[in-house]
């Protein structure tokens, strides 16, 4: 059996825990495989907190305009229907523009301003067409 020198590389401390440690190998960077696993699930929850409140409000859109359509490829709505169904104006996760008519994306449906105040609201092809 051989035995390993855990003195080759000089000591590291743990991001994690703080603790100074010997390393296995020239890339590790923690002291063990639970410090690395909670390290990264910390990080991973501080981003979702960071995020939620967009993904919440995104997701409310999406709702929305998922309801608009229901099996419909397009629909004209007022902003007062948006607006009392729940839909924020300000929050959009993408935008693109065919000929004139510039769209604000919510995922796969598309919104935009008609001349006569009403919106109009289309799914877009999973493809991004």
């Amino acid at each position: 059996m051989m035995k390993r020198n855990y003195m080759k590389y000089s000591s590291k401390t743990d991001p994690l825990t703080g603790e100074q440690f010997y390393p296995s190998r020239y890339n590790q960077k923690f002291s063990c495989r639970k410090n690395q696993v909670a390290y990264n699930n910390v990080k991973a929850r501080d981003i979702r907190h960071e995020k939620a409140p967009f993904d919440k409000a995104i997701e409310k859109n999406r709702k929305v305009l998922s309801n608009v359509l229901l099996n419909a490829d397009s629909a004209k709505i007022s902003r007062d229907y948006l607006l009392g169904a729940g839909f924020n104006f300000n929050v959009f996760n993408g935008s693109y523009q065919v000929d004139r008519e510039k769209y604000q994306t919510v995922y796969h449906f598309a919104i935009t301003r008609l001349n006569d105040g009403k919106f109009k609201v289309i799914k877009r092809e999973r493809n991004g067409k």
